[in-house]
């Protein structure tokens, strides 16, 4: 095989210790100080495609998770959901082939369209990946290319003896010349501890809302920012919350004309804080190009934000209306935008105010007519305390002394 390793684990990063590569993960985009000590490990068999098996404690660079987009065609939607979950969640995760084929390398005809292959032909491969977490759920999708740590001990003292880095590729390429089989990956990865225990579904009791009096109830979770079902259940009718993975969450609903969210009412206030992170949110170049900022909520003593926005999208003035992705049209041909009530999660540089956006999670995704107002949004009061505890979600403002 000649290049069995090279999509799998850098031999060079093997030999060092995990001190250090842990002390220059601290450095790394998306970990924030004191953060190194809060990923997840755990103990776990790793197969790869060649049949060569690990054991050892594994962990993700900190402060960065899972990302799983489930696969448009195999879900009969137009877009992939996103999962996103670290590994304290997870039972076992598989990876298969969904595509394999070869290409060549090319060149363009000087001044033609032309193409002109070269070489001998090389392979790709895409794999999916299916999860089982520990609630017995079942997701699969393409997962974003993600780097696995594994930490090898001597079964007899305990000492570490190894450190391994994987790459779980969400496309693997060889060089030309190489087959399918020299592309060597992680087939299964199988925790050998018990990990979180986590709920399929949580019942949502509201103790000063009527359930009656709101309309498309949304939920995302708070750490991850993930969109999660809510929906009756079949035998009394409440109201769950499925699939967070052992994650609180958000919730956010319709009343009338108008969308609300569960937010702290501190967190509307015009402090000094909620202007200096309104300047950077406003100055952020985004796709939604008109925005308002709802309410912030600061969190490990502001080192990071979370961010209430109302978004839009509005056309520039002789806007292509054809640009797939960008902007749509009805099937009378009229032009088509979209808004959003959104959480962003920020990393904020506590002596500059400097804020970095790191990751974002959205309640809706609407899309109106060109003309048309933006509707309302605000926050709810009645949304807000939101309380995991005993298998269930307590929301509203009587929960006094627990912890949120």
């Amino acid at each position: 095989m000649k290049s069995a390793q090279k999509n799998i684990c850098r031999p060079e990063a093997c030999l060092k210790p995990l001190v250090v590569m842990a002390a220059m993960l601290v450095f790394l985009p998306g970990a924030l100080p004191g953060q190194e000590a809060k990923a997840p490990r755990r103990q776990a068999s790793l197969l790869l495609s060649d049949g060569t098996v690990f054991e050892g404690t594994i962990l993700l660079t900190p402060g960065i998770d899972f990302r799983l987009v489930a696969i448009p065609s195999e879900t009969g939607t137009k877009f992939g959901k996103v999962n996103s979950f670290n590994l304290d969640v997870v039972k076992e995760m598989t990876f298969s082939p969904l595509r394999e084929f070869y290409r060549k390398h090319f060149r363009f005809k000087r001044g033609t369209a032309t193409k002109i292959y070269e070489g001998e032909p090389y392979p790709i491969r895409e794999p999916k990946c299916t999860v089982v977490f520990n609630s017995g759920e079942t997701r699969t999708g393409i997962l974003h290319s993600t780097v696995l740590y594994l930490q090898e001990k001597d079964p007899g003292t305990g000492v570490t003896v190894r450190n391994r880095k994987f790459i779980l590729r969400a496309k693997q390429k060889g060089d030309p010349g190489d087959e399918l089989s020299d592309l060597v990956y992680v087939e299964h990865i199988k925790m050998l501890d018990e990990g979180r225990k986590i709920e399929k579904s949580l019942d949502i009791e509201f103790l000063s809302l009527d359930p009656d009096s709101m309309g498309d109830l949304r939920a995302i979770t708070r750490e991850t920012l993930t969109s999660v079902p809510v929906k009756a259940a079949e035998r009394d009718g409440k109201l769950k919350v499925f699939s967070t993975l052992g994650e609180n969450v958000f919730l956010a609903t319709r009343i009338g004309d108008r969308y609300v969210a569960g937010w702290p009412e501190e967190g509307t206030k015009r402090t000094e804080l909620f202007e200096a992170v309104e300047k950077e949110f406003m100055e952020l170049v985004d796709y939604y190009n008109e925005r308002e900022l709802l309410g912030i909520l600061p969190l490990d003593g502001g080192r990071r934000v979370l961010t209430l926005a109302k978004l839009r999208r509005q056309a520039p003035a002789g806007a292509y209306r054809g640009m797939p992705g960008f902007f749509e049209v009805d099937g009378n041909g009229e032009l088509m935008e979209f808004f959003r009530l959104s959480v962003w999660l920020w990393n904020r540089d506590l002596e500059t105010g400097n804020m970095v956006l790191v990751d974002r999670g959205s309640f809706y995704r609407q899309r109106l007519h060109a003309e048309a107002k933006t509707p309302e949004m605000g926050i709810c009061p009645d949304l807000w305390p939101v309380v995991k505890k005993d298998g269930k979600i307590i929301v509203g403002k009587e929960q006094k002394g627990v912890e949120q």
